[in-house]
């Protein structure tokens, strides 16, 4: 992935850390030279160091501002990149992958590991090359000029520095994935409380599940807060060392121990705050690199997941479906046995009813069909050959599916009908009357452009089943499933909705679950 992030945004990285190593190159030149002014005070002014370093004060600025359009693409392109990346992670995934991890989880891992990943690729390794390491060479570099010998005492502190920062690594790292777990299971927390509103009140779970979120709220803020104080004494300790860094070379000035001008004595002063910054810099950023690699890493699991890899292969031709047999078919999930040694042959221009009691394995059997599910052992046909040896995305362009929870999605009336194709509103009103959804339309201000909440939260269950029966009269799929999709109906409208539903079924194979 980070491979693939630098060749997405290798003009604005190319960009960004080039303008960073001329601004440390500017900075560093810019005490070298008000060095030199200093020196030559009373005397004749030195025109040329002047006008250098009038140009390098000017230019800091002017480069600081020009950074900021790369460093804004780059901060909000990388967060959304990762998303975008995550939606098509979950285009691919296998199901059973998708299932054992979990919607609550997977929003808590892309949006963390997001984020995480953003700070790792520009907080980190692109504050490294653009600023870290430039001003620390720089500077050294103008330090050696003025005494040599100071040199290897500053390598000295750098090495110190890197010890101490050794060991609260272990400790921040700790704190950070309780943290971590903590975050999952709290978001996992608020997610089932939204959404399971009416359940959770009727059943008064609210005050057990607020007050767990609570304790946990509690117990995450607390391991914050240590790695904010942790993080905090560090930097309290780093400018203690700089501070009597600095003092140490003030005396020995004096002392005549170093042989500098004022000066070299001025710019040494900052040339040593200059050269300690970007370490204390590294240091807590490379702490945070290491806390936030445990957050991305989820994410990269996340990508890593096996694929369907049905959705990819070439695949034989499909021109129209005729018969689909399952043969010996045996399912087990999650060490459950769902079906056993099962059989069934459907053909062209017939409607099957699949009947069973609940738990029976008819969804699952669904699922298998659609390629969702594969089989343990067995085999699926389609028109005489493996269900195997299709590519699924072609499949899925001759199957019509209605599960038993009325997939409706937030959008507008006329987008969960039609999707994106290009249909006129007059016909998808009249698929609207077909589906006994006549005076729900007209009952509409906005009419097709009406938004549907999310899930269908502002509009009925029975309501949602017809909506989603609508997408049938738009669909030339041969194969129809139809999964439990009618039980928030009453008789009547689902005897008139089936219907008119059935003109359409000729030529197709049709499977019908219910209990």
């Amino acid at each position: 992935m980070t491979t693939k992030i630098w060749k997405r945004f290798k003009r604005e990285f190319s960009v960004y850390v080039g303008i960073g190593v001329a601004v440390s190159l500017v900075s560093a030149i810019n005490v070298f030279y008000f060095q030199k002014l200093l020196d030559a005070f009373g005397q004749s002014m030195p025109i040329l160091n002047l006008v250098i370093y009038g140009l390098t004060i000017i230019f800091v600025p002017i480069f600081s501002y020009l950074e900021k359009k790369p460093k804004m693409k780059l901060q909000s392109g990388i967060f959304f990149y990762l998303k975008e990346m995550a939606l098509d992670k979950i285009s691919r995934i296998s199901y059973s992958e998708y299932l054992k991890i979990g919607s609550g989880s997977l929003l808590q891992k892309v949006e963390a590991g997001s984020s995480a990943g953003r700070n790792i690729h520009l907080n980190f390794y692109g504050r490294l090359f653009r600023e870290l390491i430039p001003e620390t060479f720089f500077n050294l570099f103008f330090i050696a000029i003025i005494d040599l010998k100071l040199v290897p005492a500053i390598l000295l502190g750098y090495i110190f520095i890197f010890i101490v920062t050794k060991y609260l690594l272990k400790i921040l790292q700790a704190i950070k994935e309780n943290s971590l777990i903590s975050e999952e299971i709290m978001n996992n927390t608020l997610i089932r409380g939204i959404t399971e509103m009416v359940t959770f009140r009727i059943n008064k779970r609210y005050k057990k599940e607020i007050a767990n979120y609570h304790e946990m709220s509690i117990s995450t803020t607390n391991n914050l807060i240590k790695m904010t104080m942790i993080h905090e004494f560090f930097f309290g300790f780093f400018a203690f060392l700089v501070a009597v860094i600095k003092l140490v070379i003030v005396i020995l000035t004096f002392a005549n121990v170093i042989s500098i001008s004022l000066g070299g004595l001025v710019a040494l002063v900052t040339y040593v705050d200059r050269v300690y910054t970007p370490i204390a810099i590294f240091n807590v950023v490379f702490v945070q690199y290491h806390l936030d690699k445990v957050t991305y890493q989820r994410l990269q699991d996340f990508y890593d997941t096996s694929n369907d890899e049905g959705l990819f292969i070439e695949g034989a031709p499909i021109q129209s479906i005729a018969t689909i047999s399952l043969t010996n078919l045996n399912l087990t999930i999650q060490n459950k046995r769902i079906l056993k040694d099962f059989n069934l042959d459907l053909e062209k221009d017939k409607i099957y009813g699949l009947v069973g009691e609940s738990g029976a394995g008819k969804s699952s059997l669904m699922k298998v069909i659609l390629g969702l599910f594969k089989p343990t052992s067995g085999d699926i046909f389609v028109n005489h050959k493996n269900l195997s040896s299709y590519n699924l995305n072609e499949y899925y362009d001759h199957i019509f599916y209605l599960s038993q929870d009325a997939p409706i999605f937030q959008g507008t009336l006329k987008e969960n009908i039609v999707f994106d194709k290009n249909i006129p509103d007059i016909q998808v009103i009249e698929a609207l009357e077909k589906c006994q959804l006549g005076h729900f339309y007209h009952s509409l201000e906005e009419g097709l452009d009406t938004r549907i909440g999310e899930k269908g939260s502002n509009i009925s269950g029975g309501e949602k089943q017809r909506i989603a029966f609508a997408r049938m009269f738009f669909s030339t799929a041969e194969i129809i499933v139809i999964d439990e999709a009618t039980s928030a109906l009453d008789e009547s409208t689902e005897e008139k909705l089936l219907k008119e539903v059935m003109k359409i079924f000729k030529n197709r194979i049709v499977l019908m679950i219910t209990h």
